[in-house]
């Protein structure tokens, strides 16, 4: 009878908890946790708690945590110990913070905790933590998600930091770099500057980073990416020369003869951050795999004219938050405390309180002049990839 008035209470619990945050409701909920030694019933209760508080940083902690706390951490179930940690920091847990940091900072810790508990300080928006989050772009293990919590905060020394490491770093790497600077319209300037100065090669600047440069608004950051990497959106006359003069060089004979495995590091470069083909890739964008494919006519279109016909699914969302940072991205899900994007490299929560300004955009997250970027023969390998019917595998060279 117990465990049946549970679960009934379960599945209310996102709203009791979101209407109840300060109330003897979520205080009740907290005790359920430190009485019950149900690992899966602890961890349903944990996971309604989260999804009731989504989005809110802070929440008066419950008299009741202190005891739940204590017992979780010592669950046998991985699962229930994160879950409880990240509750911690909602109630602003002064013992999970300490733990989250040491966790961070530990080099003998799994790479998976580390990279966790570096998000999690991130999602709490952790004061200080932005400091830590400098020196953590010298760990291999961590700099990915160093570098994309950077745009959390406003350190002074995140441009510094990021410019002089960056040839340093992979492909992946490289690219969150690029997202993270372009998210502030004084670290585009420095971004911008280094490009000039060939200090970053101007073909690094990626379709979605000029997308996101773009989203920033600014008059004068446009007119330089125009001069770097090309313009962000042609007129419609000059896309139907385009398609013409590619439809014409593009002949059977011509993609007949292309490097399949060439045009799959292609895609994987400049495609995949945001679709899927033959299953691989992200999905941020519309899977490919299922469309038109072996329509050249298709295929230019939507390379060409990305928003000549976007889905109100894939339409962009470009928010400007409190803290200075601007955000371009898909919109996941959107409730009374938070709204949710999903962006190139990263699934962001965003409490509605902390959102200055929003906008939805009626372009493409992909702009114009993707393949004015390719030589001729590259141009005819991708072409040629994306009308395959099979997955091909990479050269050597691409692996």
């Amino acid at each position: 009878m117990r465990r049946w008035l549970i679960m009934s209470l379960l599945l209310t619990l996102p709203v009791v908890a979101s209407i109840a945050a300060e109330t003897q409701g979520l205080n009740a909920l907290v005790r359920l946790l430190s009485e019950s030694d149900d690992a899966q019933l602890q961890q349903d209760i944990l996971i309604g708690i989260a999804e009731g508080l989504e989005g809110r940083r802070h929440v008066e902690m419950p008299e009741a945590w202190p005891a739940a706390s204590s017992k979780l951490q010592r669950s046998a179930t991985s699962e229930v110990r994160d879950r409880a940690i990240q509750l911690a920091l909602v109630f602003d847990d002064p013992d999970a913070i300490r733990l989250l940091r040491d966790r961070a900072m530990n080099v003998r810790a799994s790479a998976e905790d580390r990279i966790r508990a570096v998000e999690l300080l991130v999602a709490k928006k952790n004061a200080g933590f932005d400091a830590l989050l400098v020196e953590l772009i010298a760990d291999p293990v961590t700099r990915r998600a160093a570098v994309r919590g950077l745009a959390e905060y406003d350190h002074p020394q995140t441009v510094v930091k990021l410019l002089e490491s960056y040839s340093h770093f992979d492909t992946a790497c490289k690219q969150d770099v690029l997202q993270t600077l372009a998210s502030k319209r004084t670290w585009a300037a420095r971004l911008l500057d280094a490009v000039e100065a060939d200090e970053i090669a101007s073909s690094d600047l990626n379709a979605y980073t000029v997308r996101q440069l773009h989203s920033l608004g600014s008059s004068e950051l446009t007119a330089r990416v125009r001069s770097l990497w090309g313009e962000v959106r042609s007129t419609p006359a000059d896309k139907a020369t385009l398609i013409a003069r590619y439809k014409e060089q593009l002949t059977g004979k011509v993609l007949a003869g292309a490097n399949l495995s060439a045009g799959r590091g292609l895609f994987d470069r400049t495609c995949a951050n945001c679709h899927k083909l033959f299953g691989e890739g992200k999905q941020v964008g519309p899977d490919i795999t299922g469309s038109q494919r072996t329509n050249l006519d298709y295929l230019l279109q939507n390379l060409i004219d990305p928003s000549g016909a976007v889905s109100k699914d894939y339409q962009m969302h470009i928010v400007a938050t409190t803290g200075g940072r601007v955000i371009t991205g898909l919109l996941v899900s959107e409730n009374e405390q938070a709204l949710t994007l999903q962006t190139v490299n990263e699934r962001i929560v965003l409490p509605l309180n902390e959102i200055e300004e929003r906008s939805l955009s009626s372009v493409s997250m992909m702009p114009d002049g993707q393949l004015q970027k390719l030589s001729s023969a590259e141009m005819r390998d991708l072409i040629a990839y994306l009308g395959s019917r099979v997955q091909i595998p990479l050269s050597s060279r691409e692996d």
